[in-house]
């Protein structure tokens, strides 16, 4: 097992949970000579110091470590500079940095190591996910590439953070990760994240939570990485949501106007120092500046995950993702590679190839050593339904789940629909999904360029609705497999629409349960040609999807039927409020229209400016 320098820097570290981190550090497989423990006290206390000795020698068995040194720093050097202090102690190949507050879950560093040993060595970081609330980044769902990690969590390759020179000391708190991530990606190096292995950090009390620190802290940092890796225009529109903050009348904590107008200042100070040390967008990294906050983000910030030690002994049932492929090996790749990285244990995947076995070769080779793979070619072309089929009557699962070969799945799909399901005692549920709307460069080789993220759906259940069109993309749905088994699969004169007309009857008498967190990548052509005739094939088929509704029945009661109407009354009455009445009862209002006028315009500067 490689050698690794665990870094710790606490700040008046809480008893209870600095413990609960050493207790999960011993229960790591690992050997005394490997590891070392590095802790900085940045409280500058003496007290506070012999209290972390105290603590290590009580939880700490004898030779568990290489060795366990705490250092005292003369002042609060901040998160950044601390973990560079105690970094320089060392000499192992990897840096291990873990916030005082976090409990490491099972095995989870044992795992990240071995990841990290079978990596390229272009890698300098893998991050853990964080439970209960996952930061909600959007990282590569097949490579697992993240454009930053957090640094409550990461394993860092030493070489990559000595050869940066390590956190930027002049960011004190909040924002020096970002600032990391940016200067290893500028410099060549590539960021992971790992969410099969993860700690649990209970950074925040309750959802929605608005930290003082946080906001003060990170608002500066914001500025300071737009003025180092953006361009004036991006220092601008820092400065203009500064003053915009700062002149809202909410006050979510006191003295929140007073601090936002000092980080000006404090901005105005570090100016010079940030741009004189300006890294520059290149053609391999290219920062977004997302509002207050950094690159893409999905939906779903605070979906509550459970830890391992939590779950254990919930039953595991099989979940079976279902892919028709035709000869697309890359996209294919890209497809069972997210399979791959889900996080929930009981996963297999069914592959069935329309045509010849094209794709049998890499499947072999590539995943069937590494994940529960079953793979089927039909021979012959028998479209699209009859593979779906094909597919649903070769699944072992009780849940199942279509994947369209193009399309991917975060890791955390799997994990966060069967955990609606349990816990809602539905027979199906269904997830956020981006449309990703796609120009593809090379087909065969699946190069592309993603254009637009667009979460097109935040239907809430509603059969009326479903009815009418369809609001379930269809690798975003889990259902059971009693749905197949009474109501039976694709209709296999259908080559369009045939996943509607599937979610159709299967919840003539069953509801499904909406997840409000995105899960999943859809692809449409982002060439307006290609978009074009693909929405007319959709059209086309879409009258003879509605004949098809006219052949089912359903039995149901008059309470049933209102409720049904009720539900899609309240819909609909919520869209058309929000579309119209508040429009008009803005547009009245003189001050209120203004307001809106000035929101619209300061949104579509902060889009434009966050999609360069």
């Amino acid at each position: 097992m490689p050698k690794v320098d665990i870094c710790v820097v606490a700040y008046e570290p809480e008893r209870e949970g600095f413990l609960e981190l050493l207790r999960s550090l011993i229960e790591e497989p690992i050997s005394g000579p490997d590891w070392s423990l590095r802790i900085l006290d940045n409280t500058a206390r003496a007290e506070t110091m012999e209290q972390l000795r105290q603590w290590c020698e009580a939880v700490l068995p004898a030779g568990r470590f290489a060795a366990v040194d705490i250092v005292a720093a003369a002042r609060n050097l901040g998160f950044g500079s601390g973990v560079n202090t105690i970094a320089a102690q060392g000499t192992s190949p990897y840096l291990l940095l873990l916030n005082p507050d976090v409990v490491v879950e099972p095995g989870a560093i044992a795992g990240m190591l071995a990841c990290a040993e079978q990596d390229a060595p272009q890698v300098a970081a893998w991050e853990f996910r964080q439970i209960p609330y996952e930061h909600p980044k959007a990282y590569d769902p097949a490579s697992l590439d993240s454009p930053w990690f957090s640094a409550a969590a990461v394993l860092l390759r030493r070489d990559a953070f000595e050869s940066v020179k390590g956190f930027e000391p002049k960011l004190f708190m909040y924002g020096e990760d970002v600032d990391l991530s940016w200067r290893l990606r500028a410099a060549g190096w590539r960021l992971r994240y790992i969410p099969r292995h993860a700690v649990v950090h209970r950074s925040y009390a309750y959802p929605e939570q608005v930290k003082r620190a946080q906001v003060l802290g990170g608002t500066l940092s914001n500025l300071c990485l737009r003025a180092r890796f953006g361009t004036w225009r991006d220092v601008g529109l820092g400065v203009g949501m500064l003053l915009a903050e700062a002149a809202l009348p909410q006050q979510a904590f006191p003295g929140r106007r007073v601090g936002l107008v000092a980080n000006l200042f404090r901005f105005a100070a570090k100016l010079p120092y940030f741009r004189g040390t300006r890294v520059r967008a290149s053609e391999r990294f290219s920062p977004v500046f997302s509002g207050w906050g950094f690159e893409l983000r999905r939906d779903g910030a605070f979906h509550a995950f459970k830890s391992r030690r939590a779950s254990q002994g919930d039953a595991v049932p099989k979940v079976s993702i279902l892919i028709r492929t035709i000869g697309r090996h890359a996209w294919l790749r890209e497809a069972l590679a997210s399979v791959m990285h889900q996080t929930y244990p009981g996963v297999e995947a069914v592959v069935v190839e329309d045509g010849p076995a094209t794709s049998e070769a890499m499947i072999r080779d590539e995943f069937a050593p590494r994940m529960n793979i079953k793979y089927l070619a039909t021979g012959q072309r028998v479209g699209r339904a009859r593979c779906g089929n094909i597919a649903l009557s070769e699944a072992e699962g009780e849940w199942l789940n279509f994947l369209d070969d193009d399309d991917v799945l975060f890791a955390d799909h799997v994990e966060v629909l069967v955990d609606a399901v349990r816990s809602g005692g539905a027979r199906g549920a269904y997830a956020l999904a981006w449309e990703t709307h796609t120009r593809v460069i090379d087909q065969q080789q699946a190069l592309y360029e993603e254009t637009m993220h667009l979460t097109r759906h935040h239907q809430p259940f509603d059969r009326i609705t479903l009815w009418h069109h369809n609001y379930l993309p269809i690798q975003a749905v889990l259902f059971h497999r009693s749905l197949y088994e009474k109501h039976g699969g694709f209709a296999e004169d259908m080559d369009q629409l045939e996943d509607w007309n599937l979610w159709t009857r299967y919840t003539l008498e069953d509801d499904f349960v909406l997840v409000g967190k995105t899960t999943s990548k859809y692809r449409v052509p982002a060439d307006l040609k290609a978009s074009g005739e693909r929405q007319g094939a959709l059209d086309k088929a879409y009258a003879a999807a509605l004949r098809k509704q006219e052949a089912m029945q359903m039995v149901t009661n008059p309470r049933s039927i209102s409720a049904m109407v009720e539900t899609y009354a309240r819909g609909q009455s919520l869209l058309m409020i929000t579309r119209n009445d508040v429009r008009r009862f803005f547009t009245l209002n003189g001050t209120l229209g203004r307001l809106a006028r000035y929101r619209s315009a300061l949104t579509r500067r902060l889009r434009n400016g966050g999609a360069r």
